[in-house]
């Protein structure tokens, strides 16, 4: 009977244990769980990978000095007033900042929308209260009395030719107090009126 009865329950543990699938070893435990936790995750961003966004191509850096001369190049074309005011100002005043010129009268637009860094950098140079460093600004010309807003996104299109850069100019109104866009004779800053035949167009604190 004791034989009997114990080899009833043998049976019924082997046939219990039998039943159920093997544990499995750790390390494909984790492996698993890796690869559950990387498909859970891909959704916001976990595995799709560094995939870079394609950007418009980077515009010309223009310098200063460079734009300046190409401005007095240009003295047989039309001088355009140029100046800027903060966006969403509706009826703010528009502060004057320059003037700009372009081959034949042809690209004002574009000499505004792709010298806009420059303008609005002398911009903040002239009117430092008015304009601060992180301001958002609206740029435009001046027709007869009015101001005209221009749209900056004009100098961006890609079928402007390269190098147009090289067919207009900007030139500042003339700061003293940092030297940017003045000119000189005999080491003194004089006004653009007098005597130009001696004068030489440079700025000490103007960049080459």
């Amino acid at each position: 009977m004791k034989i009997a009865a114990l080899l009833v329950l043998f049976v019924t543990r082997l046939t219990a244990v039998t039943s159920f699938a093997p544990a499995l070893p750790l390390a494909v435990a984790v492996a698993r769980s890796n690869s559950a936790t990387h498909l859970m995750m891909a959704g916001f961003g976990g595995g799709g990978g560094n995939q870079k966004k394609k950007g418009a191509a980077s515009l010309p850096k223009l310098k200063a000095k460079a734009q300046w001369d190409r401005y007095a190049d240009l003295k047989q074309c039309s001088k355009v007033v140029v100046g800027v005011k903060l966006s969403g100002d509706g009826e703010g005043d528009w502060l004057e900042v320059g003037k700009v010129r372009s081959q034949n009268d042809e690209y004002t637009l574009i000499a505004i929308a792709r010298q806009r860094a420059l303008i609005a950098d002398h911009a903040k140079r002239l009117y430092p209260v008015k304009i601060p460093a992180n301001s958002v600004l609206t740029w435009g010309y001046k027709e007869d009395d009015s101001w005209v807003a221009v749209d900056k996104s004009v100098g961006d299109d890609e079928s402007i030719p390269k190098g147009i850069e090289k067919k207009f100019g900007f030139e500042g109104i003339s700061d003293k107090a940092s030297g940017f866009y003045c000119y000189y004779n005999e080491g003194r800053i004089v006004e653009r009126g007098e005597d130009r035949s001696v004068l030489t167009t440079g700025s000490k604190t103007l960049p080459n």
